[in-house]
């Protein structure tokens, strides 16, 4: 289990990176000097800085995870910034409250010298981060800046020595003559519901056996393995817990709030452990043949927005196929390609597929698939082109194609996004599309006719903690009867608003207080008429008549992507972000605040409901009683819809598999489309079986479509329909 200084600082910074939150400088608002405050300070000025504190403006004016001026000041490296606010009585042990980052911590990272060494002279906490830093890269100044400030204990001086033995002779030498002692704390009790979350199995990342902490009486317990002993711990500080003895020491940490890894120091030997879920089962083999696909539908269902009707995700008596072969060509119909970047899903309608893409002037398409955790965002600001595609479904024809806007866009995009995520909708009659990074929103008939085209702003959908890292816009529009409505969640002023179908006049707007958000509304038939679901840190139904909001329920994830689901009677909402990762199972028609008392899992409007298990990207599929969830890593949890039981966790793939679409069904039929563009068709059921895998030859990000014989799938460079057997034949005789 041993572990470098280094690394477990790399694991602390993977985790922080996973969220996919950045620690930029904010951005201000109007209307909130506190705000301005800190974005003078993470840009540098330190005259405005002045300005405003003479103004009045209280120094340690907090942001919405806690961190002020002197946070974003140190995160930069602004030494005077971070003087000037000190001096005016900044505290200079801030933290930010989602990652549990010092001002220490992100000055650390700036690599300004003197600005550690002023926050540490100020009393700020971090000594050992600085000394662990100063070992990875062999750093005697830094090494010295840690030492004199006389808080190092002695298990931390004690990893410090066994870590340092690749440094220089001059490094060792100096902790070989350091002394520590250890230091007072006040008196901490935990309450019982924390001592609950720290304890589990925690792992290396390489799986090999790792430490079991359980709870004992007001304190915890821990066991190494391949040891019956079990020492017991008490707490320190809320996140540190020490035995009597003082050879160990454990911290606990995660993202808002959670307990997601620890480090324990046994004796100087130092290891970074992530709390390890139940492993899940190994997805089955079906032991029968897969069955043939039924004949479609006549006429075929249109598939009108993202996840098709109610975006339910359901394509059942349209004839899926089971199986096909790209790279023989056997079940393909055809393989049209379409420039560009583009993540947004196709819809289908009759005789035409519609998909939106955006081409950049410098040809840039990069995108990078797989699990990872980076906030960077693909730097391309040149002229892009916006597109509408119109294909025909009998043999994947452009029949035409629109450029909806041509410009600069006015937000960048993720590394694992596109500048025309937003799937189109269509009545059959007009095609409706929206292009967030440029704010247009467009209609246009079947015959490729403009209709009407309307600016609604640049819907810039940045990370919800700084509004720094562009991660582009996701949202799609949907209709409610003769209505648009558009979830536009961004960086600020975000808004629920409504369009005439016919002109795009705007009928109502709704201000939202949710930062950006990447889910798209759902609209819902209840006993009390419709209402419009969306999703959010906050979940929230309004009517779609009006925009007045019905119901609110909470709390949710911070960052928020799945769509939800009704069916059977329920409306289900899901996501994967911490603080939490809830499952609801909400009954439509309630109203007001249905946020559920402490300690409860279900209330009159909520049937049931998970605190853990929701998933981050991937919209879950309620089918045939069973509600399924995949998570990005391609967890597969089956759960009973009625009453929330969880029936099943299974692993697609013992190989890995990162996966971005969103589950479809047909038939008694599963689709998951991984981003390496491998397919997994499963047979529905409490414990879903593996009837086959199908390679696309490219990545699948966007969800299929699955209409009249054909399952759409679109995957980077193309648009690809597949049939049955028996539906080339067909297709093959009407051409």
């Amino acid at each position: 289990m041993r572990a470098t200084m280094h690394t477990r600082r790399l694991g602390i910074a993977l985790l922080c990176c996973l969220c996919c939150l950045a620690l930029g400088v904010p951005v201000a608002r109007a209307g909130d000097p506190g705000e301005e405050l800190r974005t003078a300070a993470g840009a540098g000025d330190v005259e405005r800085v002045r300005a405003l504190l003479a103004s009045g403006v209280a120094v340690d004016a907090p942001a919405r995870h806690g961190q002020t001026a002197l946070f974003f000041a140190a995160g930069e490296g602004h030494l005077e910034v971070a003087r000037l606010l000190l001096e005016h009585g900044a505290n200079a042990d801030v933290h930010d409250g989602f990652f549990g980052q010092s001002a220490v911590d992100v000055a650390l990272q700036a690599g300004n010298r003197e600005l550690v060494r002023l926050l540490l002279d100020r009393g700020a906490e971090g000594v050992m981060a600085v000394l662990e830093t100063a070992v990875a890269q062999d750093d005697l100044e830094l090494a010295r800046m840690a030492l004199a400030t006389g808080r190092l204990e002695p298990l931390d001086l004690a990893a410090a020595r066994r870590e340092s033995q690749g440094s220089s002779q001059a490094l060792r030498d100096l902790l070989a003559a350091a002394t520590a002692a250890p230091r007072q704390h006040p008196p901490h009790q935990p309450g019982a519901e924390k001592l609950r979350q720290a304890a589990g199995l925690y792992k290396t990342g390489s799986g090999a056996p790792g430490l079991t902490v359980s709870v004992r009486g007001e304190g915890l317990e821990v066991q190494f393995p391949a040891s019956p002993e079990k020492i017991a711990l008490s707490a320190v500080t809320p996140d540190r817990f020490d035995s009597a003895d003082g050879r160990l020491s454990i911290r606990f940490g995660g993202r808002g709030g959670l307990i997601e890894w620890l480090v324990f120091n046994r004796d100087g030997e130092r290891a970074f452990l992530s709390l390890s879920a139940e492993e899940p089962a190994p997805l089955r083999a079906a032991t029968v043949p897969t069955p043939a696909a039924p004949a479609p539908a006549d006429p075929a269902r249109p598939w009108p927005q993202f996840r098709g009707p109610g975006a339910g995700g359901v394509g059942d008596g349209q004839g899926a196929p089971a199986s096909w072969n790209v790279a023989t060509g056997e079940g393909v119909r055809f393989k049209t390609p379409i420039p560009g970047t583009g993540l947004a899903s196709p819809i289908v309608w009759g005789d035409r597929i519609y998909v939106a893409t955006a081409v950049s002037a410098k040809g840039e398409t990069a995108l990078r698939i797989g699990l990872y955790g980076d906030t960077d965002s693909i730097e391309d600001r040149s002229e892009h082109s916006f597109r509408l595609y119109a294909l025909e479904t009998a043999g994947g024809k452009v029949v035409w194609e629109r450029e909806v806007h041509r410009g600069v866009p006015g937000a960048l995009r993720h590394l694992k996004s596109s500048l025309a995520n937003s799937t189109p909708v269509t009545d059959g009659e007009r095609i409706v599309v929206l292009f967030g990074a440029v704010g247009k929103l467009a209609a246009y008939d079947r015959a490729g006719t403009l209709l009407w085209q309307r600016d609604i702003g640049i819907l810039d959908s940045n990370d919800p903690q700084s509004g720094t890292a562009e991660w582009g816009h996701a949202a799609s529009p949907i209709l409610a009867g003769d209505r648009v409505i558009v979830q536009a969640d961004r960086r600020r002023d975000s808004f629920l608003a409504a369009y005439r179908l016919t002109d795009g006049t705007e009928i109502w707007r709704v201000a939202r207080s949710e930062p950006s958000t990447w889910s798209t509304p759902t609209l819902v038939t209840s006993p009390a008429g419709e209402e419009l679901v969306v999703n959010g840190p906050t979940i929230r139904g309004y009517d779609p008549k009006s925009g007045a909001e019905l119901w609110r329920l909470g709390p949710n994830s911070e960052v928020v992507v799945s769509t939800p689901q009704a069916g059977d009677g329920l409306i289900f909402v899901t996501a994967g972000y911490p603080p939490i990762r809830p499952l609801f199972a909400i009954r439509p028609g309630s109203r007001g605040d249905l946020t559920l008392p402490e300690g409860k899992q279900s209330s009159p409007s909520v049937a049931w409901s998970h605190s853990r298990g929701g998933t981050y990207i991937p919209t879950p599929i309620l089918y045939r009683g069973f509600f399924h969830t995949c998570n990005n890593n391609g967890i597969f949890t089956t759960y009973r819809a009625a009453t929330g039981e969880l029936l099943s966790t299974l692993r697609l793939s013992n190989a890995g598999i990162s996966v971005s679409a969103s589950p479809v069904a047909a038939d008694g039929r599963l689709y998951v489309f991984g981003e390496d563009g491998q397919a997994y068709v499963l047979a529905s059921g409490a414990e879903p079986v593996l009837l086959g895998t199908w390679p696309m030859g490219e990545p699948v990000m966007a969800t299929p479509a699955i209409s009249g014989g054909l399952l759409v799938v679109r995957t980077l460079g193309h648009v690809v329909g597949l049939e049955a057997a028996e539906g080339k034949k067909e297709a093959a005789a009407a051409r």
